[in-house]
């Protein structure tokens, strides 16, 4: 890492200040050459001045300089906070590149801040997280993990793997020694204890992915029973177009929404029913099978529909797939209460449950709604401060793979193998947890997560 890199950190868009960020053992050098200032430039402290080029002022700006190893990559940066205009904040950049810096890739100052022990590699990942962060839940459980929440845990638990196997390595070199460490039992015992601490983070995935990358929603039922109505009021705006001829929706329109503590990924669906247009026949095909990409099914019934045969044969198809559901009887402003018991009456005989009555016109029932999608994915059983909270899938594969490991060892503990037997589970299990932190990592899969971030970080 001898070289030293440049970036603009802050979005490149009209705005009151531009960051532009370098880092490497020539940073300061870059900023004596173009920085004038009558102030003296010493660590962690922030200098006014002009940037040059040619004798000529560039802008007035404001430089910060960090000297390794204290500063965020642990090598030497420099910050120059300029006026947000792009043209400027270009022309700052081209300069420092000038001057000797080199242009930054994704995620590089990060991942230099990674291998030089300023981070490890779950609190990078957090770092991207963050950055990305939709909702408040997010924020906390990236900011946490960012803090080594989980890092700190998976270090205990790796430690105590390794401090296992150095004792199996001295019992194996001297025989003569008694190590009450080693006993078969005493090893089920610490080995049954990391896999109900590894478990325990484990089940903590489902929601946490929900909680990450948000829930994907189809909206399904019968042309003009209010589904695009629903997207509208969900979103806070006119997203999809509303008529009353049916068959508007002709294909599938998404929308991203944040209700509460969670995202929608919603996908509003052509009316299903039978047709002869070509176009919109495409469309009811689209909705049958986005039922298989999605987590959630909210499915709208007319309240002023007596026949509901076709949607009773629909929700039955969503129960066998083992879908999650809610069923929403809309226009409650229009109902007559005969027919809406007679719509229970028919959902209850055929065994459908979670039915929610709505007017999405009037907005009625939507709160209901949403805490109803909160309470089918537990959002709020969870302690999104305290409780450790994986939502990388890099992080579950790692973890069940270092479970199966340990399991295999009690196995084998089980049927009387040696313990340098035992050991080869071990050692996988717990490169397996130094894998989440970057203690055991392949250059590959570093390079993999530091290209997800964006330049500057």
């Amino acid at each position: 890492m001898s070289t030293t890199i440049a970036a603009i950190s802050t979005a490149l868009s009209n705005s009151g200040i531009s960051i532009i960020r370098i880092s490497g053992v020539d940073s300061l050098k870059i900023i004596n050459n173009i920085f004038k200032t009558r102030a003296k430039i010493a660590p962690n402290k922030i200098v006014y001045g002009k940037i040059m080029k040619d004798g000529v002022p560039l802008d007035t700006v404001l430089v910060s300089y960090f000297k390794a190893p204290f500063s965020f990559t642990g090598e030497d940066i420099c910050e120059i906070n300029c006026h947000g205009g792009r043209q400027i904040t270009r022309e700052i950049l081209e300069l420092v590149l000038e001057n000797g810096a080199v242009m930054a890739e994704p995620g590089e100052f990060s991942k230099r801040a990674f291998l030089n022990g300023k981070m490890d590699l779950s609190q990078a990942e957090a770092t991207i997280n963050l950055i990305n962060a939709k909702t408040k839940v997010q924020t906390r459980i990236a900011s946490n993990q960012l803090d080594g929440q989980l890092s700190t845990k998976i270090k205990e638990l790796r430690e105590k793997l390794i401090e296992l196997l150095a004792h199996i390595e001295v019992s194996i070199d001297y025989p003569e020694y008694d190590y009450e460490e080693v006993e078969n039992n005493n090893v089920k015992i610490l080995l049954e204890d990391e896999i109900a601490c590894i478990t325990k983070i484990l089940d903590s995935y489902d929601q946490g992915r929900v909680v990450k990358n948000g829930i994907n929603v189809a909206i399904l039922g019968k042309p003009n029973v209010g589904k695009s109505s629903l997207l509208n009021c969900l979103a806070k705006y006119d997203r999809a177009i509303v008529t009353d001829v049916p068959g508007t929706t002709r294909d599938v329109i998404e929308e991203t929404v944040n209700i509460g503590n969670v995202v929608l990924n919603i996908a509003d669906t052509a009316g299903i029913r039978n047709t002869s247009d070509v176009v919109e026949k495409i469309g009811v095909e689209k909705s049958i099978k986005k039922i298989d990409e999605v987590d959630l099914v909210i499915y709208i019934i007319n309240v002023e529909s007596e026949d509901i045969e076709e949607d009773i044969s629909m929700l039955s198809k969503i129960q066998n797939k083992g879908l999650k559901y809610i069923v929403l009887i809309n226009k409650m402003d229009k109902s007559q209460k005969s027919i809406f018991d007679a719509i229970l009456d028919k959902l209850g005989k055929n065994n459908i449950t979670s039915i929610i009555p709505v007017s999405v016109y009037n907005n009625l029932g939507i709160d209901k709604l949403k805490d109803t999608i909160e309470s089918i994915f537990k959002i709020n059983d969870v302690n999104f401060e305290n409780e450790i909270i994986i939502t990388n899938e890099r992080h579950r594969d790692l973890l069940k793979k270092s479970i199966e490991y340990l399991e295999e060892a009690i196995s084998e503990i089980d049927v009387n193998k040696p313990i340098d037997i035992i050991s080869i589970y071990v050692n996988k299990a717990a490169k397996g947890l130094g894998e989440i932190i970057g203690a055991e990592v392949s250059e590959d899969v570093i390079s993999k997560i530091f290209e997800k971030f964006c330049l500057g970080k």
